[in-house]
This record gives structure tokens, sequence and C-alpha cells, in this order.
């Protein structure tokens, strides 16, 4: 089985959080209560003491058993079975000791936490808030090659999802979920706050609805998050990580903080042409060391073809020894990018040996029908720098290849 491009968040989890956005957890139970459009909401939560409420990586496999019940049909029972292995890769963790034991830990603790949720549920085929009680993983099971329950290649997990999970699923009351840029981010508060922020861009009752604007009270924001303090300096400490990280890569255009005191404000404006990336370009831009944001613009300007295409272009200059970098990677490819007539495919006659069985020579279509071959840009000049630019005309520079 091989995870989908195209991810989904079912959307009564990612409205109410059930998870806590910070790396490590203490407490084993939280109670908060909140006015959503005129209700009163209230979700609680009771953990078993050795386990501590879920947190930080647990978000990481709530949202990859989500998708696994997915792809497996729906189901109208919720029963899942998976292979240890299958299910690290679904959480975007390595296949290690390490993460098969954190594995463990997390489905422990998701299936012996409760919660109860009092009027904050939508039932989305019939438009009403409802009640729920429930543990996210209702029942579970594994096979292990020793007695102490630990996981390893042959490990096969089975379970069930809570009842109000899974009709949520089935009635289609669910969001896109880029999985690819979630898993991608650095540490789980930063993907436990992404998902969170996602899902709260949705009006519950009008889910096709996103919003580029989110305006919420510093406390109460906490709450949402599930951060154990109600002191404002340390709120606003907890996430000014995870905030810079999605700035910086593109999802959030700004993070603002107004007011004083309790009355404090958040303010998240969403960058709103933000763009999926597929697993292959998000990798392979990366390899190059685009940022993701630079990235997500490109695809919205010029298309997937065309940019596999140009990264193609790029190789193979470089690799024939056309092109030759003085700069970064992502610089040139920048430029290629911007003004791909500069960067003709090499004929065989202008590079001797491209012609080969493992490289053959490949010509645009003005040297196919005789026409003058254009000079490549071998180096990169100062205007580089800020990757994406266009210079003036009379900036550009080539290097005579005679």
């Amino acid at each position: 089985m091989t995870a989908k491009l195209t991810h989904f968040d079912e959307l009564n989890l990612s409205r109410l959080n059930l998870i806590s956005a910070m790396d490590q957890a203490e407490v084993a139970e939280w109670d908060v209560t909140f006015e959503s459009q005129g209700r009163i909401v209230r979700v609680q939560c009771e953990a078993l003491p050795q386990y501590a409420v879920p947190h930080g990586l647990d978000s990481d496999v709530t949202a990859a058993l989500i998708n696994l019940y997915i792809e497996l049909g729906e189901t109208e029972d919720g029963r899942f079975s998976v292979s240890a292995t299958t299910l690290l890769r679904l959480c975007g963790w390595h296949n290690t000791g390490k993460y098969h034991a954190t594995l463990r830990h997390c489905l422990e603790r998701l299936h012996t936490s409760s919660y109860s949720v009092s009027g904050g549920r939508r039932d989305y085929p019939k438009g009403r808030w409802t009640h729920a009680k429930f543990h996210f993983i209702e029942s579970l099971e594994f096979s292990s090659g020793d007695l102490m329950g630990t996981f390893d290649e042959r490990t096969i997990i089975s379970g069930r999802l809570a009842d109000a999970i899974v009709a949520s699923i089935r009635s289609g009351y669910v969001k896109p979920l880029d999985s690819e840029f979630m898993l991608s981010l650095s540490r789980p508060r930063t993907r436990a706050l992404y998902r969170i922020l996602d899902g709260a861009r949705f009006d519950p009752e009008r889910p096709d609805v996103q919003l580029d604007l989110l305006e919420v009270n510093l406390i109460a924001w906490a709450d949402q998050c599930k951060i154990p303090s109600t002191i404002p300096g340390n709120i606003r400490r907890a996430p000014a990580s995870p905030h810079e990280e999605l700035v910086k890569r593109g999802h959030l255009r700004s993070v603002g903080l107004t007011g004083r005191g309790k009355d404090q404000m958040l303010r998240y404006e969403f960058v709103r042409e933000f763009t999926a990336m597929d697993a292959v370009l998000s990798r392979r831009f990366r390899t190059y060391g685009v940022a993701d944001g630079v990235a997500r613009k490109l695809v919205r300007e010029h298309g997937r073809s065309f940019l596999i295409e140009s990264m193609d272009r790029f190789d193979t200059l470089v690799r024939n020894a056309v092109l030759v970098v003085r700069k970064t990677k992502a610089a040139a490819l920048m430029h290629l990018i911007a003004h791909p007539d500069e960067y003709p495919y090499p004929s065989q006659s202008a590079v001797p040996g491209v012609a080969t069985a493992q490289t053959p020579a490949i010509q645009t279509p003005a040297t196919r029908s005789g026409g003058a071959r254009m000079e490549p840009l071998l180096e990169m000049p100062g205007w580089l720098r800020n990757s994406g630019a266009s210079p003036p005309s009379n900036q550009r520079k080539r290097l005579s290849t005679a």
C-alpha cells in the first residue's frame, strides 16, 4: 500500500484539537470550555498517569490512522489492520527500533485516553451539534515476538477507530491535509500547530469556506493548543518557534500580537494562494536548496510539467559542463526557470560526447531547425543573491564559449 499525495483530516478533530501542541506533556488531564458561534463547548481528556495526555508525535499517528482508514475503504465498523513498518512510513518516521517503541507508546496512549465533547461535535448530515465520549482507538491488538510486546519488522497492528470519528469521515466531514508539507516540518509541536491552524481556517457549519485571517484571544488559543499555562508570557513563547517556521515555509504570511495581559490577541494571516506540493516536486526542489515557499510560488506561476522539464534541463547542462554554477544551485535554477530561452539544451556539435547511450543529445526546436544557438549563462552575477529576481536587460552577462 502506498500513501496518497492528497490526504484528509476529520474536521471535528482538527477544529477541537485533541492533541497538545507540545513536544512533551506531564499532565494526565485537561478540561477546556469555550464559546463558538454562540454555543458553549466543553472538551475534556483523561489519560493514564504513566502515559500523560496525547501530545506531540501523537498528532502524526492520528493523522496517519485517519488516512489509513480512508485508504482501506472506510469500513462501517471502523476497523483497520496495518504492519508497523507501513504505519511508521505513513507517520513520516524512520523504520528503526527507537520509532517502533515510540509508535507502540503513542498507540497505547491513544487507546487508553478518554475524551468527552459536549455540544462541540458536528453531525454533518443532520446539521446538529452533538455530545460524544470516546477513545481515539477503541480497541487495539498487535503481534509481537516477545512477552514485552515489543514491535518489530513482523508486527501487525489491528484496531478500531471511535464510532464518532468513523461517522464523521463516512459522512464526508473532512478537509484536505497536505501531509507532505506537514511531515516535512521540523518538530512535532510545529506539525501539531500546523494541523490546528489548518483546521481553524474552516467554518464548521460551512466546511467549503476557508479563512485567510484568524484572530483569537491568546489565553483561548492556549486552551485550543492545550498549552498548560495561563501566563501570557509562557503562552507567547511556546509557539514562537513553530510560528517562525510556518512563516518561513510559506504557510503563514504573518503572525501578529496586539493588546496587553490577558486581553492580548493573536492575529494569523494565511498565505491565500498556498499550494499543496506533491512529493516528487517537493523532494526535488529541496535537493537544489529551493525553499518550500518559493517552490509553491513557482508551481502556481509555471505548472508542474514545466518545472520538471526545467529541472531536467538544468541537470543536463550541469552534468555536461555547459552550465557551471558559480553561486548556488537554487539561484542558478531560478534564473533558468525565469529565462528558459537563455538555456537551450546542448546539441551534439556544441557538447562533444553528449550523445551517448546513457545521455542522448537533446535539442530545442531552434537548434533542430538550424536556428542560432544561444550561449548559456555560465556565471551567476551578484543580482542572483535574491533568488527569483529578474535583472535589467543591460545587466545580463554571458561568457563566450568560443
